[in-house]
């Protein structure tokens, strides 16, 4: 009796393990197609910040909807004048990024965007 449960233990553990790595695939696939809505540069012309939208139709109509249903409209990056990036808010899967009608800003190193929990900031040492 013992052996049966540790192997459906086992066989319950990999599915989970495998459906939480395709869903991370999906999210990395959606990351990677999404297109920069608006783009702001600081003062100094060293760094920008970029407002994307995940690409969720590429994952399908019932994946899309899930995932569009769980995770946050936008997402932000932060690049360098030499396009590295420096910061992302994509992997922040617990917030809420963005209001469509809000503009992220530089002031000075910092940046404020809109996020779940009113304003939200970086502050970046590379963007003075």
């Amino acid at each position: 009796m013992r052996p049966n449960i540790r192997k459906r233990v086992i066989i319950f553990s990999l599915v989970v393990l495998l459906s939480l790595f395709v869903l991370l695939g999906l999210k990395v696939q959606s990351s990677w197609t999404a297109k920069p809505l608006y783009t702001d540069w600081n003062d100094s012309g060293e760094c920008y910040i970029a407002i994307y939208t995940p690409e969720y139709k590429v994952l399908g109509a019932v994946a899309g909807r899930i995932f569009k249903y769980f995770s946050s409209p936008y997402f932000y990056r932060v690049y360098t004048k030499k396009d590295e990036m420096l910061k992302t808010s994509e992997w922040s899967l617990w917030m809420r990024e963005g209001n469509a009608g809000v503009a992220p800003e530089f002031r000075g190193e910092m940046i404020v965007y809109p996020g779940s929990d009113g304003w939200e900031s970086w502050i970046i040492p590379q963007c003075r």
